[in-house]
């Protein structure tokens, strides 16, 4: 049984998704995010809701995958928009050509960790594995977002060019938005060498983000991401923070430090409608 305060458990028994509790007051959006179960990946540490389109998995395996997630989640499939993530910080705006790629059409795309749309019916998709996703909705209705922010997307701050990407494109204002922080490592979770939250703790500054315990060094990735969106003028009050960590709950999630590189990806999906 999964407890969280921040998220609404949906399961039909065999797929399991989660939908922030917030959103749900919104009659414009429509978002989820996938778990492990349901689906028919049988390969270790694929097991069985991989949605990971660069995984090891027999590609009709994540096509299926995908299609019993839609299904229960109510996306439409042919639409989905796939970013093509390789830890850059670039955000992609999404048009009308750009539906089913990354799943029913090849992208003609790479190096894309942000999506954003002001396209109704056109669900923006994010892969992680204890990466941040972030979402980004403007409370009047005219744009959202999608991002991740692994350490080099936080680092480059991939959330405030999503941020700026949205007021130019579509003249949303920062303090319009309402963010989340998806499921991802807690900083408990998350040991990293010294060089690393060194360059952290240099371009950051030293914080309740940044954690050495007298003989190793952490960092939490979330509350990173949320001090680049409070600096971008987001309301504190308007960022929603996941309360579970992939790597603690494996049996939930698929978890790079947690289960290997040879892993799954599940998928944060966000939509106007």
């Amino acid at each position: 049984m999964i407890q969280s305060r921040v998220f609404n458990v949906l399961s039909d028994g065999y797929i399991t998704v989660l939908r922030f509790k917030e959103l749900e007051k919104l009659d414009f959006i429509n978002q989820a995010v996938s778990t492990r179960g349901g689906g028919v990946s049988s390969k270790k540490g694929l097991e069985s809701l991989n949605l990971g389109t660069q995984t090891a998995d027999e590609w009709e395996n994540v096509v299926e995958n995908y299609r019993r997630f839609c299904n229960f989640a109510n996306f439409d499939i042919k639409r989905l928009v796939l970013g093509k993530q390789t830890h850059s910080t670039n955000v992609r705006k999404v048009s009308e050509k750009d539906l089913g790629k990354g799943v029913l059409r090849e992208r003609d795309y790479t190096d894309v960790d942000a999506l954003v749309t002001n396209i109704k019916c056109t669900p923006l998709v994010i892969h992680t594995a204890d990466c941040v996703p972030v979402g980004f909705i403007d409370q009047k209705g005219r744009a959202i977002g999608n991002a991740h922010c692994g350490w080099r997307g936080t680092f480059g701050e991939l959330a405030k060019n999503t941020v700026l990407m949205m007021e130019r494109e579509y003249g949303v204002k920062a303090s319009d938005l309402i963010c989340t922080v998806g499921p991802c490592i807690c900083q408990k979770c998350y040991e990293v060498s010294k060089e690393l939250y060194d360059d952290f703790e240099n371009k950051f500054g030293k914080g309740r983000a940044l954690l050495f315990d007298g003989s190793n060094y952490y960092i939490d990735l979330a509350e990173i991401n949320i001090q680049i969106l409070l600096q971008c003028g987001v309301k504190k009050e308007n960022i929603i923070n996941s309360d579970l960590c992939t790597c603690c709950n494996t049996d939930i999630f698929f978890s790079h430090r947690g289960l290997g590189p040879d892993r799954g990806i599940f998928s944060s999906v966000i939509e106007l409608v």
